[in-house]
């Protein structure tokens, strides 16, 4: 028995386990995603909400209004952020506010690997959903319109930080904290790499969902704005971002289509015959071809090996005959970028494949300014330098951390 029509299912993360929508009823909380698509009705279709722990989520400004140009901008970002190819990275993102030639977007992507644990559930049942949205846009969806609001929920076990802007997500962020006492510490911290994002600081409201309950204090202490209970998150709102990764939309069209390709497998069948004596005759072309290459590659394999030799002891040598990777010379290079005389190391770490430096700085900014000088040096130019955000210590200084790779 087919479904109606204009019936809509969808499954949701939760705090712990998974739910399963009809419209804006929820009809069960699963423990387990498998067990989830199984209390949906046959061949029905459905919607899937993803957490956000397997997502890059950024927010980006764009000298751009076009949407195709965005959208070539955004994609840069991605394959910058994720080590895959384009074609191995599924992403979407929702324009928050466009002035004066520029827009601020929030992009959410992810590489084929990261789906791996939901479509192996989805294979297993032989059964695809036909749209993918996180699940943080329909938290924004619940949330009053026109305002700028934090929003701190839990997902499969990870508590969010949301920043909801006119009921999108503007900035979101997943928490290493797992309860209200690590929330609490990291908090902080996280409000300045907010700030350097450029994300929004003034809140009409925070919304938290039950299962947050005990950090209001924090929150309170960091943030001017009344907190209130998030409400009841229905997944019957349509948002602009879908992740439907490509290898899910061919799974399922095969599914669909499965009936009507045997059939014209049959009708095909003696077309296929005539073209299989075809290719026995070209593959016996194409092997007397290969042994003529694979007889030349033969012949090259020796000055192959003494190229790569020479590759390799070159690489080995790399170290001892690059100045830039010097000890002294490295040392001379962080020193030199120092902001000021307030500002020193107190760690210095050198390996073959990275070096690690740790200093203190009287305030965050200055900690900041300093890795803006590191990657502006030219001479450093060639490494590629990461920091973690400055963390505040008991002496109201500021730590930090940067880490180079050559």
């Amino acid at each position: 028995m087919k479904p109606t029509p204009d019936v809509s299912y969808c499954l949701t993360p939760q705090a712990e386990g998974w739910a399963v929508w009809r419209d804006a009823q929820r009809l069960h909380i699963a423990s387990t995603l498998a067990e989830a698509l199984g209390l949906l009705p046959v061949a029905s279709r459905f919607e899937f909400a993803v957490p956000c722990h397997p997502l890059i989520m950024e927010r980006l400004r764009l000298p751009a209004t076009e949407r195709d140009e965005l959208a070539g901008m955004v994609q840069l970002q991605w394959e910058k952020a994720l080590p895959y190819s384009p074609e191995e990275i599924t992403g979407d993102f929702a324009v928050l506010e466009t002035a004066n030639g520029e827009t601020v977007v929030w992009s959410a992507a992810a590489a084929h690997d990261a789906w791996r644990e939901f479509g192996d559930t989805w294979s297993g049942a032989n059964r695809w959903p036909r749209r993918v949205a996180p699940y943080v846009c329909y938290v924004a969806a619940a949330c009053p319109a026109e305002e700028t609001i934090l929003v701190v929920y839990v997902e499969q076990g990870h508590w969010v930080v949301a920043v909801v802007e006119d009921r999108r997500p503007g900035w979101v962020h997943v928490m290493s904290a797992a309860d209200a006492a690590g929330f609490a510490a990291e908090f902080p911290s996280l409000t300045l790499t907010m700030g350097l994002d450029g994300v929004p600081n003034s809140y009409a409201r925070v919304l938290l969902s039950p299962e947050v309950i005990g950090c209001e204090a924090a929150l309170q202490s960091a943030v001017q704005a009344p907190v209130e209970m998030l409400p009841l998150v229905t997944p019957v709102t349509e948002v602009d971002v879908n992740l439907l990764p490509s290898l899910w939309q061919v799974s399922s069209q095969q599914h669909r289509d499965g009936r009507a390709w045997r059939k014209r497998v049959l009708l095909a069948a003696a077309v296929y015959l005539f073209f299989v004596a075809a290719a026995a005759v070209d593959l016996f072309v194409l092997q007397h071809k290969a042994s003529g290459l694979e007889a030349e590659l033969n012949a090259q394999r020796p000055a192959l090996g003494l190229l790569q030799s020479r590759r390799a002891r070159f690489n080995s040598l790399g170290a001892a005959i690059d100045s830039h990777r010097y000890a002294i010379e490295l040392l001379y290079l962080l020193n030199r970028c120092l902001p000021g005389e307030s500002v020193r190391f107190t760690e210095f770490e050198q390996m073959p494949q990275q070096w690690r430096v740790v200093g203190e700085a009287p305030t965050a900014s200055l900690a900041i300014e300093y890795l803006s000088r590191l990657k502006r040096d030219p001479d450093l130019s060639g490494n590629d330098i990461t920091a973690d955000p400055p963390r505040l210590l008991a002496n109201e200084r500021a730590q930090f951390q940067v880490i180079g790779k050559p």
